[in-house]
């Protein structure tokens, strides 16, 4: 539930930020949400070892960094964030976070279905 917040929070953000033009303080907020969210989706992507996607959401945080973020003109930065969106859309169906046990199936030996 918390992943699929987050990745369609960072959909809305790059969809605004390719509407308009930020600079300052509203620029780094921008790349914290969004490099949070793609390190955020690199984890849940490992975890479910799916690598191809933890790779690309490598690309993207490393893309949106706010300690050295890329400076790029207008032009070449929409297609980017664009893309970004794309693949934090495609996310919420393709990258699914792994259920965790409970700590009742862990301890419980019926639970699990095995014997001692």
């Amino acid at each position: 539930m918390y992943s699929r917040i987050v990745k369609w929070i960072c959909v809305v953000v790059l969809g605004l930020a390719a509407a308009v033009v930020l600079h300052g303080v509203p620029q780094i907020l921008l790349q914290l949400v969004i490099c949070g969210g793609a390190l955020f989706v690199l984890l849940e992507a490992f975890r479910s070892h799916k690598y191809l996607w933890a790779g690309t959401f490598a690309l993207v945080a490393l893309y949106f960094n706010p300690i050295v973020p890329f400076e790029l003109s207008r032009l070449a930065s929409l297609p980017i964030q664009l893309a970004c969106a794309a693949a934090f859309l495609a996310s919420t169906h393709y990258v699914k976070a792994v259920p965790r046990m409970s700590l009742a199936t862990i301890t419980d030996l019926p639970a699990r279905g095995e014997s001692l």
